[in-house]
């Protein structure tokens, strides 16, 4: 998946299903996206791969929290249904103010 400036929808889509809450406790549910490496990556067409395209500053990227939607509910409401990130965009725009998921160059 290459990510943009404007942002790009995550495929797939995170989806879980929780359980062990509270049933009566109000519950945020978020999702938080870290980088395994300090690497840049760029696909290379003609052989179909991923190849290292130089190193990421990490100082630059700020802790982002996706807050789902729906949040806050009851542990009950969350337990019955699959919570799904289907909305979540990443993008590469430092300045990004609109709650899309901060990366550095391509996620594989």
């Amino acid at each position: 998946m290459i990510i943009t400036k404007a942002g790009r929808r995550m495929f797939p889509s995170v989806r879980i299903k929780v359980k062990g809450l509270e049933p009566l406790r109000q519950y945020y549910i978020a999702l938080d996206v870290v980088p395994v490496d300090s690497k840049r990556y760029r696909y290379v067409y003609h052989s179909s791969q991923w190849m290292v395209a130089g190193n990421t500053d990490h100082s630059c990227i700020s802790p982002r929290l996706y807050v789902h939607p729906d949040s806050p509910c009851s542990g009950e409401t969350w337990m019955r249904q699959i919570i799904s990130f289907d909305r979540v965009k990443l993008t590469n725009n430092e300045m990004d103010d609109k709650g899309h998921e901060k990366l550095s160059g391509a996620v594989m």
